[in-house]
C-alpha cells in the first residue's frame, strides 16, 4: 500500500521537475537570443557610426565650382545617377594635369556644377573613373556628332556594403534616399543608373540570397522614388589586396563568385536590372594599385568598358 503511495507521489514531482527543466531551457534560450541581438544591434550602432562619418567626409562642391552654362549645352544630357563603393569613387590617381582638362557636369541638388577630380559626393580625394568618361563615350559612339554629353549625380562611399545600401535604418540609406528627393525636386531624371559595388560583400561573405533579397529591396526604393532608367549593375568583386596565401586568394575568388552569380540571377529575374560592364576582367597589376583599387591605367579601361556599356544600352533595338 505503502509503496502504491510512494508511486503516486513520484508521478507529480517527476512532471513538476520536468516542467522546471523546460521552464530553465526556455529562460536560457531567451537570454542567449537576447544576448546575440544585444551584439546585433551594438555591431549595426557601430556601422552606422562610421558610415555618418563616410558620408561627412566624402568631397562637397567648392565655392570655386562654375555653374553648367545652358548656352554652352547642344541638345540634352545623359543623365547618369552613379552609385557603388570605393571603385566609383574617387580613389584612383589623379592625372597629373586633371584641372586643365574639361570638367565633369554634375547635378548637385537643384544645381548644375562643373567639376574635376576628386568629385563631389564621392569618398576619396583621388581620381575617378567618371571624368575619364566623356572621352570613351565619344570614341565608343564612333565620334558621332548626335552623342550627349555625360551629366552625373554621384554617391559612392569606400567599403559599402549591399546592406548598408538597402536597410532603411541606415544612414547610407536615408542619404540616398535624400539624393533621391532632391533629384526629383530638380525634375532631374536619370537616363540610366550605374552600379559599381560588390567587394565588400565579396569580402564579407554575403549569400547569394542575401544580395538577391537586398538588391529586391533597393530596387523597389529606387522605383518608388521614382528612378524607372535601366539599372546597369557592373560585375565588381574583385578586391585581393590582403590575399598573402594561396587559400586566402582561393576563398576570396569564391566569395567574388557567389556575388557574380547572385548579379547574374538578378538581371534575370528583374527587367531593370542588366548586366553592366566586367571591370572583375581588371586584375593586372598595372590596372590594380593595391590588389583592389583601380590604377591610372585601371580607371582608363574600367572608363572605356563603362562607355561600351552605355552605349550599348542606349542604341535602338532593330526589329
Amino acid at each position: 500500500m505503502n509503496k502504491l503511495a510512494d508511486r503516486s507521489s513520484e508521478a507529480p514531482r517527476g512532471r513538476r521537475t520536468k516542467h522546471w527543466v523546460a521552464l530553465f531551457l526556455l529562460a536560457t534560450l531567451l537570454s542567449a537570443l537576447a544576448v546575440l541581438q544585444g551584439l546585433q544591434l551594438r555591431q549595426q550602432f557601430r556601422r552606422d557610426a562610421w558610415l555618418r562619418l563616410e558620408l561627412a567626409q566624402r568631397v562637397q562642391p567648392a565655392p570655386t565650382n562654375a555653374r553648367c552654362s545652358p548656352e554652352r549645352a547642344t541638345g540634352e544630357p545623359l543623365r547618369l545617377l552613379i552609385l557603388g563603393q570605393s571603385n566609383a569613387g574617387n580613389h584612383g590617381p589623379r592625372y597629373p594635369d586633371a584641372d586643365a582638362g574639361p570638367p565633369l557636369q554634375m547635378q548637385m541638388g537643384d544645381q548644375c556644377i562643373l567639376a574635376h577630380d576628386p568629385l563631389p559626393g564621392a569618398s576619396g580625394e583621388g581620381g575617378s573613373i567618371w571624368s575619364r568618361l566623356p572621352a570613351r563615350l565619344t570614341e565608343a559612339q564612333g565620334g558621332s556628332g548626335s552623342q550627349r554629353s555625360p551629366q552625373i549625380a554621384l554617391l559612392a562611399v569606400q567599403s559599402t556594403t549591399l546592406d548598408d545600401w538597402s536597410r532603411p535604418s541606415s544612414p547610407l540609406n536615408q542619404a540616398l534616399q535624400q539624393k533621391l528627393r532632391s533629384l526629383r525636386a530638380a525634375t532631374w531624371v536619370p537616363d540610366l543608373v550605374l552600379w559599381q559595388q560588390g567587394e565588400a560583400d565579396a569580402l564579407t561573405g554575403t549569400s547569394a540570397d542575401d544580395y538577391i533579397r537586398g538588391w529586391t529591396r533597393l530596387l523597389g526604393q529606387l522605383q518608388a522614388a521614382g528612378v524607372q532608367a535601366p539599372v546597369l549593375l557592373a560585375r565588381s568583386t574583385h578586391c585581393q589586396r590582403d590575399a598573402a596565401h594561396g587559400d586566402t586568394t582561393k576563398r576570396l575568388t569564391a566569395q567574388a563568385g557567389v556575388i557574380r552569380e547572385a548579379i547574374q540571377a538578378l538581371t534575370q529575374q528583374q527587367p531593370q536590372l542588366r548586366l553592366g560592364p566586367d571591370t572583375d576582367t581588371l586584375v593586372e597589376p598595372t590596372q590594380r594599385r593595391d590588389g583592389c583599387h583601380f590604377s591610372g591605367q585601371g580607371l582608363d579601361a574600367a572608363a572605356r568598358l563603362w562607355s561600351e556599356s552605355i552605349a550599348a544600352t542606349l542604341q535602338p533595338a532593330h526589329p
